[in-house]
């Protein structure tokens, strides 16, 4: 494989289990996405409208997402530059569309996509934790990713599952690392919703607790 790509809500820990992958292995290098808007800076390169829509009318935008009031976008030359250089890209995906979006369009790009995620008050509680301005709009996003999940087709979708309250972001890197070199298992639609405590009967939420790491 020669890509992963992190899927999850918001305070899943995409950035800090990112960041230890590299700390684990040398391989692995974040892409850097491009942003339109305000807002936080790290991990992000600020684009205007008119830099965006030229990149759009050159076909090098493999996926955008609109959320908080900006545009993100993957610029598919982040993806294959560090691949010509024997590295593995990383990239933050929110939903199920756009992650669909970037597996088609990057179909020629081999993918270990992993599910990040907590529960709903663990989200919350991070989010105060990191002194977010915007808890409330990080917690709806959070109720948007679990419908998200809900309402898509997730069939075979994600080869690994990670419950990042459970798990600290370094044994987290290591079973990525595992998995992406080596063969896995796709992970089947009930498995993943018992791993994320959601019904796959109807959406809801079965356990909003969090449970000390095994």
């Amino acid at each position: 494989m020669s890509a992963v790509v992190l899927y999850g809500p918001p305070t899943a820990g995409k950035d800090t289990v990112t960041d230890a992958l590299r700390s684990v292995d040398q391989r692995f290098e974040p892409i850097i996405k491009l942003k339109q808007g305000t807002g936080r800076s790290v991990g992000y390169r600020f684009v205007d409208a008119e830099e965006l829509e030229d990149l759009r009318r050159q076909s090098r935008i493999l996926v955008e997402t609109r959320r908080y009031g900006n545009v993100y976008a993957v610029d598919e030359l982040s993806l294959t530059e560090p691949q010509h250089r024997g590295r593995v890209p990383v990239t933050h995906i929110g939903n199920v569309t756009d992650m669909r979006t970037l597996l088609q369009r990057a179909e020629s790009t081999s993918w270990l996509r992993v599910l990040l995620w907590i529960p709903r008050n663990e989200c919350e509680r991070r989010s105060h934790a990191r002194k977010d301005t915007d808890t409330p709009k990080r917690v709806a996003a959070w109720d948007e990713t679990a419908q998200d999940l809900y309402a898509s087709d997730v069939r075979d979708l994600f080869d690994l599952v990670i419950r990042t309250d459970r798990t600290d972001p370094v044994t987290a890197a290591k079973q990525i690392v595992y998995a992406l070199d080596n063969a896995p298992v796709t992970v089947g639609t009930d498995a993943l919703f018992t791993a994320l405590g959601l019904s796959p009967d109807n959406g809801t939420v079965l356990r909003s607790t969090t449970r000390p790491h095994p």
